[in-house]
């Protein structure tokens, strides 16, 4: 309420939307021994690398069954996500539509393993409508402070980074954001996003998947 008790509506018209939340401690758990059980077996490793197809220098991108019973769950658990997701661009847009009967299909699914002075330029997805990143382990050297530069308020080293239009008044071109085990992002294959390069030991390991949310027939 302002001025002569007015009420106040904040409105988010333009722009594409991103769904943030956080995975419970068993879904992360069950991603990570996937893709360790894919470590374990080099021949399977090999097969599943396609790191060589990208346009970014990772050390590892491996593909991803969502299909095997054991990730049924989450599947299930990221289909309410983009639900949510879609429920709330239709209620934004003023259309009042049931989405129980949407279902998710998952067109493509990875892991993404990067160390030391790894890095993934700008880019976009065109498989599917929606893609999602999820992070599954995070390195310590990865955190408030740029290494390389502390001086610096900025800070962006291992951080994904989601680029749209420019900067304006009022108008944000990018939204630069930090790593956490456990977090998930949803949002549309179009979005240009770009991961910056992180320094010091460990892995930076993540998820992601293109899909899109269909109504059954």
């Amino acid at each position: 309420m302002v001025g002569q008790d007015l009420p106040v509506q904040i409105l988010r018209p333009f722009g594409p939307r991103i769904l943030h939340t956080q995975i419970p401690q068993e879904y992360v758990n069950e991603l990570n021994n996937e893709c360790d059980d894919i470590l374990k077996d080099e021949q399977k490793r090999k097969d599943l690398d396609e790191s060589h197809e990208l346009v970014g220098h990772v050390s590892e991108e491996l593909k991803c069954d969502m299909h095997k019973p054991k990730l049924r769950l989450f599947g299930e658990f990221l289909c309410e996500l983009a639900k949510c997701l879609h429920k709330e661009y239709m209620k934004e847009k003023f259309v009042n539509e049931t989405i129980d009967t949407y279902k998710l299909d998952v067109h493509s699914s990875w892991f993404v393993r990067s160390f030391e002075t790894d890095y993934n330029p700008t880019h976009f997805h065109t498989n599917g409508t929606l893609s999602c990143v999820a992070y599954l382990k995070v390195p310590k050297g990865i955190g408030l402070k740029n290494t390389k530069n502390t001086k610096e308020n900025y800070t962006t080293e291992g951080y994904i980074d989601f680029i749209y239009g420019g900067n304006a008044v009022l108008t944000s071109g990018n939204m630069c954001v930090m790593p956490v085990v456990g977090d998930i992002f949803i949002f549309p294959t179009h979005l240009f996003h770009t991961v910056y390069p992180f320094f010091g030991d460990g892995e930076r390991r993540s998820f992601s998947a293109n899909m899109s949310l269909t109504r059954e027939v």
